[in-house]
């Protein structure tokens, strides 16, 4: 992705203690906007959010990153599980949050591993995604897919919004 279709977005978000956090996302700018609002709706919704740093300070090493509950965007990779398959990440176009609280899942692979304690869908702990919660309705009423309904995995933590091409 050229640098130029990019964003950085300045995202204000309630961390885990409920305080008032300023975080930086990496996003496609067609969706920046609109990333903005989804995430002040978020946010206005006293949704929590552990950590929001640029998968740079990791590295660009998604396993770190998910491994520090940190909500990333942006991030140059393959698509999990699928060598040489570039993800929706790569372009901006998807967002994990909280990914140790809503961990991806495929069989017996859970990533982050420790996210296993969070494997329980129907309990309810700081930042959780749920099918049924408001985050879920609020990205999918914006024309976003959301990794907990798709049907050879779950990717809890993700949401990603289609290319209109």
């Amino acid at each position: 992705m050229p640098p130029e279709n990019l964003s950085t977005l300045k995202i204000p978000y309630r961390d885990y203690n409920s305080h008032r956090q300023i975080g930086t996302l990496v996003v496609n700018k067609e969706i920046a906007e609109e990333t903005k609002g989804l995430f002040k709706k978020l946010y206005d919704h006293h949704f929590l959010i552990e950590k929001m740093i640029p998968i740079d300070n990791y590295g660009a090493d998604d396993d770190a990153s998910m491994a520090d509950n940190n909500t990333s965007a942006f991030n140059c990779r393959d698509t999990t599980g699928r060598p040489g398959v570039f993800s929706n990440h790569s372009w901006g176009r998807a967002i994990d949050i909280n990914p140790l609280t809503n961990p991806y899942v495929k069989g017996d692979t859970v990533l982050p591993p420790a996210g296993r304690q969070y494997l329980d869908r129907t309990k309810e702990h700081k930042g959780s995604i749920l099918a049924d919660g408001y985050a879920v309705k609020l990205f999918e009423e914006a024309g976003w897919t959301w990794g907990g309904r798709w049907k050879d995995r779950q990717d809890y933590q993700h949401f990603e919004k289609p290319s209109r091409k």
